[in-house]
């Protein structure tokens, strides 16, 4: 387990947390602009449009959809069976299948339909999600962000309206800190993609390594 208690009042948790957040925001915006908008990081319009598939008897599309969210939810159940053996190693595992889904999108050519395109990425983000699920006692997301943003509006919301030095506001100043905090590397993660994507093109996922590096290195320090 890593300390969240820090020299110099850095919380090594929470800045690993929002790294990862970093690399999860690049993945996004990756899906979005080299793979025709596919999200691999969420499966809500995914399950959606099986549905839809089933009932207007697509079933093309449905295959393909299908196969990406059995794809998403091998990553959900290796974590959880790899999690019985290697309780404590959950993350470093994590960071290396991230490693191998962006070594292979790097590889795998545009020309290629988006959902067979991004297995690698169907798996890894919902195996991130597992991994790296949350700092400081709060469940929060590294692959998208409704719920982060739920999280830090209710809870600067909560800080406004909350009695000026008391613990409740604290309480609640820190949520919204972390969610905030989250929110805002995911969506620098994004900018970066964007900005990078003229230039790296189906390359531009590379920019993950930066973030996984760095959490490799806190992941390492000594407590």
């Amino acid at each position: 387990m890593i300390s969240s208690a820090e020299p110099l009042g850095i919380d090594r948790e929470v800045l690993i947390h929002h790294l990862m957040a970093m690399c999860g925001g690049i993945m996004g915006v990756y899906c979005i602009m080299a793979r025709l908008g596919v999200f691999a990081a969420a499966e809500t319009t995914n399950m959606i449009a099986i549905v839809c598939d089933i009932l207007g008897r697509d079933t093309g599309d449905l295959m393909l959809r299908l196969s990406a969210f059995i794809v998403y939810i091998c990553g959900m159940i290796s974590y959880t069976l790899l999690k019985k053996r290697f309780m404590s190693g959950m993350q470093y595992i994590s960071l290396f299948v991230d490693l191998f889904a962006i070594i292979a999108m790097c590889m795998i050519p545009l020309s290629v339909e988006p959902f067979l395109a991004l297995y690698p990425l169907f798996f890894a983000t919902s195996f991130q999600w597992c991994a790296f699920q949350g700092a400081r006692g709060y469940t929060c997301a590294t692959i998208f962000s409704t719920n982060n943003l739920k999280q830090t509006v209710t809870s600067v919301t909560e800080y406004l309206t909350s009695k000026k030095g008391s613990s409740e506001r604290r309480t609640h100043g820190d949520k919204a800190l972390f969610f905030g905090g989250t929110l805002l590397c995911f969506h620098i993660g994004v900018a970066e993609g964007y900005l990078a994507y003229g230039l790296m093109g189906n390359n531009v996922i590379l920019l993950c390594l930066l973030p996984m590096v760095v959490c490799l290195y806190l992941m390492r320090m000594p407590s």
